[in-house]
């Protein structure tokens, strides 16, 4: 059997599930999903049943005290083959290219099921199942009938969704977002610009480089009803094409994204070269 932890937001779960059901699909082996993260934490949920995503067991363990963690962590070591992703962020030593995967993976346990703790924020960790992946991630909520007519709206007509971020991590600068509309025009000229973003005064902060008639091109996705996460999510992954910010939640939804002809641009961060498709530009 394949574990693999699941937590963070929407986007991190994805990566997560998508490495564990890789390798379980490699091995011809089961897939375990481990949420206690996500089952414990005040800020995230556990948000891949929002899709029809295939698992066969899934496991939840208390972990707000001290012995409660004390327990889990004793418990996994001993029972599963723990497999801890190597630092990406802060490989100071500079010990293994930034871009590498960990060949560790793909090795087949022989004794103790195979435990995957961390981001495996790489495309590599699946590219050859990912037509099956995002073939499974279909509506499995109570999706209303506004947003699936949108989505229907937004795949029929040249749109282009726009992610900016904001919370507390800091989204690329202003200069990304001009630099990224110009280059949109040249491949797509005159699309629809749909911008999906949590915090409207940072999307202002984002777009005040941009020169041209961009702005009158513009529309804010909150604008055309009251959208959960998920229907944004879905909303975003409908668009034919995609200007992602440093997010995975973003970056699923361009690999949602059907459209054959798509047109995908993202910034130059330190994770982009682990998470491109071919053909997506980095600027």
């Amino acid at each position: 059997m394949i574990i693999v932890k699941i937590g963070d937001g929407m986007g991190n779960q994805l990566f997560n599930y998508a490495c564990g059901y890789a390798q379980a699909r490699r091995e011809g082996d089961m897939l375990m999903l481990d949420t206690s993260e996500c089952d414990n934490s005040t800020l995230r949920s556990f948000a891949l049943d929002n899709f029809h995503l295939r698992y066969d067991a899934r496991e939840s363990f208390p972990n707000r005290n001290v012995f409660q963690k004390i327990y889990k962590r004793l418990r996994c070591r001993l029972k599963y083959h723990v497999i801890k992703e190597r630092e990406v962020f802060h490989n100071r030593s500079g010990k293994y290219p930034v871009d590498d995967i960990d060949p560790r993976v793909f090795v087949k346990q022989r004794f103790r099921p195979k435990y995957l703790y961390g981001y495996w924020q790489h495309l590599s960790y699946f590219e050859e199942y990912i037509d099956e992946i995002t073939a499974m991630m279909t509506p499995a909520y109570g999706q209303s009938k506004r947003v699936a007519e949108l989505a229907e709206e937004f795949k029929r007509t040249p749109t282009c969704a726009v992610h900016v971020r904001g919370g507390d991590i800091v989204g690329p600068q202003a200069s990304y977002f001009a630099r990224a509309f110009e280059r949109m025009e040249k491949e797509k000229p005159g699309l629809q610009y749909m911008v999906f973003t949590n915090d409207r005064e940072r999307a202002a902060e984002a777009f005040a480089e941009m020169k041209g008639g961009f702005l009158a091109d513009i529309v804010y996705v909150a604008d055309l009803g009251s959208f959960t996460d998920i229907d944004e999510f879905f909303l975003m992954a409908a668009c034919q094409n995609q200007i992602l910010s440093n997010s995975t939640f973003s970056t699923w939804a361009a690999y949602l994204n059907g459209n054959p002809d798509q047109t995908v641009i993202m910034p130059d961060d330190i994770l982009s070269g682990r998470m491109r498709r071919k053909g997506w530009l980095i600027l």
